[in-house]
């Protein structure tokens, strides 16, 4: 933060600047690997993944994909998966992790491509520093992953939808 020359005010420093179009890496992955690569951001950085074997997915964030990973393998219920899908972004920070989660929680359960095994909507952040900003990049991500076929409708079909309307997932 500054303050002007008059000391009576703060001002925040501006948004990050991203460009819609490289804002998202999104890497694909076999879930089984025993490695994922060498980038930084599997390690210590905030991200989402989506672990999925064709009819069945799974929506996540964690600051440690290479753990969080290796923890989803030993475990039962997520042995079922083939494939993971790393969303990466260098301007991501946990609450943006954590709202985009959600949002594609209720989204991907409407999209109806996969049938979602997570047992709750994610972690919902009501409000965070510069939301209104990130939620304008929400949908390059969403185009994103139905250019790879990840999902199948638009955005606003979805929320049109009675699916979408009356969906457990749904944030209230």
């Amino acid at each position: 933060h500054q303050i002007n020359k008059n000391y009576s005010k703060i001002t925040a420093p501006n948004p990050p600047s991203m460009e819609m179009k490289n804002m998202f890496q999104i890497t694909d992955k076999q879930f089984r690997a025993d490695t994922y690569g060498p980038q930084h951001h599997y390690h210590n950085w905030p991200m989402l993944y989506i672990l999925e074997n064709g009819k069945k997915a799974y929506i996540g964030e964690s600051n440690d994909v290479t753990t969080r990973m290796s923890q989803h393998k030993s475990t039962p219920d997520k042995k079922i998966f083939k494939d993971v899908h790393f969303i990466y972004s260098s301007e991501f920070n946990k609450s943006v992790t954590l709202d985009f989660e959600s949002q594609l929680i209720q989204l991907m359960a409407a999209d109806e491509m996969f049938i979602l095994t997570n047992d709750n909507r994610g972690i919902a952040n009501k409000d965070y520093y510069n939301k209104e900003y990130y939620d304008n990049f929400f949908p390059n991500l969403w185009n994103q992953l139905r250019a790879k076929n990840l999902v199948r409708k638009n955005i606003a079909e979805i929320k049109n939808s009675d699916l979408f309307k009356y969906s457990p997932y749904k944030e209230l």
